[in-house]
């Protein structure tokens, strides 16, 4: 199923800066699930551009899914200063307003996804925001996991890291997940680390046979 691409922007939550996204629009049945995609941290070079970002979204538009991947404050072509996470929260709050407002969107049934600093930022903010049916966290890095944000969230949760990743342990990630309330998935993907090099494909098809599952489950 083809995506169509545009260019857009957006405000952030509570009076934010204006941030520059791409939505990806499938071809196919509307209103449909949709998805927002974090990228990892703007100081270390993260973009929405990041090949992990534009996997996920790609893996999403062929199975039906619209997708909102966009900078965060600070970063590539967004307005503003890196905010250390917080500000952040309110990009993610943002990019949910938008997708929600968009007449191919079904606004009930919405996933928010991020990737190691997006990860940490869109799950807190998912924590606080009951529009996100749908969790995923990409190598999550293990100083989130001392943190009982999540710990009694009963939203349907996915995490995903590399075997050899030294941000996000799988051992340790292993543990944290299984404290966390039901239902909570793990994925380690095998011989890669918190790049996932070449393996972003396989990564993809992780998070969208996830959702696709997790989609079902909930409608029917």
């Amino acid at each position: 199923m083809p995506a169509r691409t545009r260019r857009i922007s957006f405000l952030a939550a509570g009076d934010g800066p204006r941030l520059a996204g791409i939505l990806h629009l499938p071809d196919g049945p509307t209103p449909c699930p949709a998805a927002v995609v974090c990228h990892p941290h703007p100081l270390m070079g993260g973009t929405m551009d990041s090949a992990v970002v534009v996997a996920v979204c790609g893996g999403l538009a062929v199975r039906g899914w619209a997708t909102l991947r966009f900078d965060f404050r600070g970063a590539g072509r967004s307005e503003g200063t890196f905010d250390g996470g917080h500000g952040e929260m309110d990009d993610v709050a943002g990019a949910l307003d938008f997708l929600a407002s968009q007449a191919e969107v079904d606004a009930h049934r919405l996933a928010v996804i991020g990737y190691s600093f997006g990860a940490g930022v869109a799950l807190h903010q998912a924590a606080r925001d009951e529009r996100a049916q749908w969790l995923a966290g990409i190598a999550l890095v293990q100083e989130h996991y001392e943190d009982p944000f999540l710990n009694e969230e009963p939203r349907p949760k996915l995490f995903v890291a590399g075997e050899h990743d030294p941000w996000a342990p799988a051992e340790l990630l292993r543990t944290y997940v299984s404290r966390l309330r039901p239902p909570a998935a793990l994925r380690i993907v095998a011989g890669t680390d918190h790049l996932f090099a070449g393996r972003e494909g396989e990564l993809a098809e992780i998070v969208g046979e996830w959702l696709r599952d997790a989609n079902a489950q909930t409608r029917a």
